[in-house]
């Protein structure tokens, strides 16, 4: 079976379908140039290649390949009937996730998937909510696959951290990471409402470390980058960009901040408190459970209300967020062997 992954979307997606190439011992294709430079640069054990989006024709993809890896939901409904209509040729997909999403309850059109793969009951649950499972032919478990690889790889991937990132800081102080989503119609962003205020009550005793999702750039750069533009200078925040490894930098930080992104989930692994914004919004996210929500603290309480409750949130939450991270991924560690087996069986 030929197979190849392809990514023509944000360089966060090498985090996820770059690390399963690795693993699955199959070829990445980019469209885009740096994106090809950071796969050389973040995962040098990558099989990259990058070919301009006008040459990744369906002919190009029908002569060489026979199954595609991807992370956008709709290839297959947009490109399945045009392989078998012009080349007579039955394509596979594979569809790989990219984070723990708890958006998408409300999705209606589904694409036909011959796999999608998922982290563990989290994911499939939504999957069945929706209807998902029914455009589904083969669903498959990877546990933590990419938590793993960071373990493997600590060294290289934590040294990248500390040259690219946390010597960014100019005052030694723990850092919290800030992660907050991208607007759409189920769950908002607290981004444009919440960092000065972080930033002006939290810098005093912390450095922030603010890891955007790339859609809130794609959907209102003028906006982000003049936020950016205004603490350019200031010595305790970092508006990260171009880092594509998340696991590296949460080792790193005391304790999470955020809403609704699918990096809380991969927090859990550290067992570290969690506190949330606009949480009390959602009543379905299991996340939400794992920590507290600080939505009401930025009145100027929040520094003071942090110190004074970090201590038991570390302890209260504590079999809540191993509970939360089992349902999230599964308890089960999946080598790359029984991952590729598994895998190309369904495909062969």
């Amino acid at each position: 079976m030929r197979s190849v992954a392809i990514i023509t979307g944000p360089e966060t997606h090498l985090d996820h379908l770059g690390v399963l190439s690795t693993l699955l011992q199959i070829p990445l294709l980019v469209t885009e140039e740096k994106l090809y430079r950071a796969a050389k640069e973040f995962y040098p054990d990558l099989d990259a290649a990058w070919i301009d989006f006008s040459e990744l024709s369906l002919e190009y993809l029908a002569t060489h390949y026979d199954a595609i890896f991807e992370t956008g939901k709709f290839w297959a409904a947009d490109l399945r009937p045009s392989f078998e209509l012009l080349f007579q040729k039955k394509m596979r997909f594979v569809f790989c996730p990219h984070g723990n999403s708890d958006k998408g309850h409300t999705l209606q059109k589904h694409a036909e998937q011959d796999i999608s793969l998922v982290y563990g009951d989290h994911l499939q649950d939504l999957l069945t909510k929706t209807g998902a499972m029914k455009s589904i032919h083969s669903i498959v478990r990877t546990g933590n696959y990419r938590y793993s690889y960071y373990l493997r790889h600590h060294s290289f991937f934590d040294h990248l951290a500390n040259t690219k990132v946390f010597s960014r800081f100019k005052i030694h102080q723990p850092v919290i990471l800030y992660a907050p989503t991208w607007n759409d119609k189920e769950n908002p962003t607290s981004f444009f409402t919440a960092t000065d205020a972080l930033i002006s009550q939290l810098s005093c005793s912390y450095n922030l470390l603010i890891k955007l999702h790339p859609f809130l750039f794609e959907d209102h750069p003028a906006h982000v980058y003049r936020i950016m533009a205004h603490y350019e200078k200031h010595p305790s925040v970092v508006f990260l960009e171009e880092f594509p490894p998340i696991y590296p930098l949460l080792a790193r930080c005391a304790f999470y901040l955020g809403d609704f992104s699918s990096i809380g989930y991969d927090f859990l692994a550290f067992d570290k408190p969690l506190y949330f914004l606009n949480s009390k919004k959602s009543s379905t996210s299991p996340l939400h459970r794992c920590g507290i929500d600080v939505s009401e603290m930025l009145d100027g309480r929040l520094n003071k209300f942090l110190i004074e409750t970090l201590e038991a949130n570390t302890a209260q939450y504590r079999l809540e967020r191993k509970k939360v991270y089992l349902y999230a991924f599964g308890n089960e560690q999946i080598s790359p062997f029984q991952l590729k087996r598994e895998i190309f069986n369904i495909l062969a």
